[in-house]
């Protein structure tokens, strides 16, 4: 019995992952976790797992192309949050409110896109239909958002835009799900770097800058729109639906759980008994604290750009948004490769078999880059320090940010078996409901502590809980195993 050592993913993700009758066996015999009862029933799976039929036997070709149609969705939630970023001046002055109420939009849509998101990814793994899913997220996505250009008061401004978080939620979701059915693990963590790696920053912030200086605010809209159809083409022409058990419904073994059957009713909110899996939270709340600085910085920057010294114009202050775009994409792809990296060496160096936790070793730079980016971020600008040493530091805060959050998105798939696209939504919910309620607030918070507080606040916010991934790292394993006894597979 397996007990001094864990598995690469975990006992249970093998059962989920077994691509081998054999592998299922042995599975049931090196572990005491009574989960899942193969049927008794005699079952030939060995044609089926040799075919091109299973997703993870796909040509490379075939999941390269996927892969690209994911990166180019998955920028689609980063594209609609940022890209009011530069209009926020412009929509105040336009609605005649206050900077709490035109920063809502921002709020509005991290809390939407988080909850929604759930939804749409349980959906998708408990009735294994990834590419449904993303369609008619799709239609919904395009549909507000072109009503939002018909918007005059800014209460129907907020509702259309929450309707329009909704639709875009399942980007990063279903694609978390769709990397998961066709990568194995080792690979995983290369394709979620490559998955981050595109500039939705550029895509959202700059795009936005250039338009709202040169149109309108509701061309913002249109721009929205028009990326929504591109997407919906490429799901139509490139993306077939991943789900193993969709594609090997024929043939694949039945188990003696309700685990995968259809017939039992379907509870969207399941997915939140993850909230008592200390692997799960502790790993989550860690990424979103993270992650959501991101976001109080892009405000704060937009705001202190435009009225300093500096009197940048939109389009300028979106141009500048290039150096966290390039943090976001170097942190993804170097975060991804590195965490592979790092569950590689621990199996060249004889470890038989590797427990998930040492994914965690690969966000220790990133870890220590972030709180010390803002801090020294923050007590420059006071003075008015040159624009490019605050672009550099802008760069390495987002970087590591990124670091962080493409090591350690492949370990909650890695402990969460069978829940891939569940796991990564809640564990965005999580980040943008954090996100939008310090974003309400985050301009109140910088005018009464000051900016260089305000920064040393952040600094502190990002410090502290890097010891929650002590914790997991040490106690991983035993809180796995307990989690799973005590729940016995009871999440869909």
């Amino acid at each position: 019995m397996i007990k001094s050592i864990c598995s690469e993913t975990s006992e249970a993700s093998k059962i989920y992952e077994a691509t081998d009758i054999n592998e299922i066996g042995e599975v049931n015999k090196a572990t005491n976790l009574n989960v899942v009862t193969v049927a008794t029933e005699p079952i030939n799976i060995t044609e089926d797992i040799k075919s091109t039929n299973n997703p993870k036997n796909w040509p490379s070709r075939k999941k390269c192309l996927i892969l690209f149609v994911l990166t180019i969705t998955g920028m689609l939630v980063l594209t609609t949050s940022t890209v009011l970023l530069p209009a926020l001046k412009e929509l105040r002055e336009e609605f005649d409110t206050s900077e709490v109420a035109v920063n809502s939009l921002v709020s509005v849509n991290s809390f939407f896109t988080g909850i929604s998101s759930i939804a749409w990814a349980a959906y998708s793994d408990r009735f294994s239909r990834r590419r449904k899913v993303f369609l008619l997220s799709m239609i919904l996505f395009i549909i507000s958002t072109i009503l939002c250009t018909l918007a005059n008061r800014i209460w129907q401004l907020l509702i259309l835009c929450a309707i329009q978080a909704c639709g875009s939620s399942s980007s990063v979701s279903i694609s978390a799900g769709i990397i998961s059915d066709i990568y194995s693990p080792k690979d995983r963590g290369f394709a979620f770097g490559i998955f981050s790696l595109a500039p939705a920053t550029l895509t959202g912030t700059a795009a936005g800058g250039f338009i709202i200086q040169y149109l309108n605010w509701r061309w913002l809209f249109y721009y929205l729109a028009t990326y929504g159809g591109i997407i919906i083409l490429l799901i139509l022409c490139f993306v077939p639906e991943t789900s193993s058990s969709v594609n090997q419904q024929n043939k694949t073994p039945k188990f003696n759980s309700n685990v995968f059957s259809t017939k039992s009713r379907f509870n969207p909110f399941a997915t939140l008994k993850l909230l008592g899996y200390p692997n799960f939270v502790l790993t989550a709340i860690y990424m979103s604290i993270v992650v959501s600085m991101i976001t109080l910085q892009n405000i704060s920057v937009s705001r202190n750009l435009s009225t300093r010294s500096y009197h940048l114009l939109p389009s300028s202050i979106g141009l500048l948004f290039i150096a966290p775009t390039l943090g976001c994409s170097l942190g993804s792809a170097i975060g991804g490769k590195y965490s592979d990296f790092v569950l590689q060496k621990a199996r060249k160096n004889g470890v038989e078999i590797i427990c998930p936790e040492v994914r965690i070793k690969s966000a220790t730079p990133g870890a220590l880059m972030v709180p010390c980016s803002y801090l020294i971020f923050g007590w420059l600008l006071i003075i008015n320090f040159n624009i490019y040493v605050l672009m550099i530091l802008w760069f390495f805060a987002v970087f590591g940010s990124y670091i962080i959050y493409s090591s350690l998105s492949p370990y909650l798939i890695d402990v969460c078996p069978g829940l891939s696209a569940s796991a990564i939504a809640l564990s965005y919910c999580m980040r943008l409901i954090t996100a939008g309620v310090i974003s309400i607030f985050g301009s109140l918070m910088e005018d009464f502590l000051g900016t260089g507080w305000y920064y040393t606040l952040i600094f502190v916010m990002c410090f502290l809980p890097t010891f929650f991934l002590v914790l997991v790292y040490f106690n991983g394993n035993r809180w796995k195993e307990n989690f799973f006894k005590r729940n016995s597979y009871a999440l869909h």
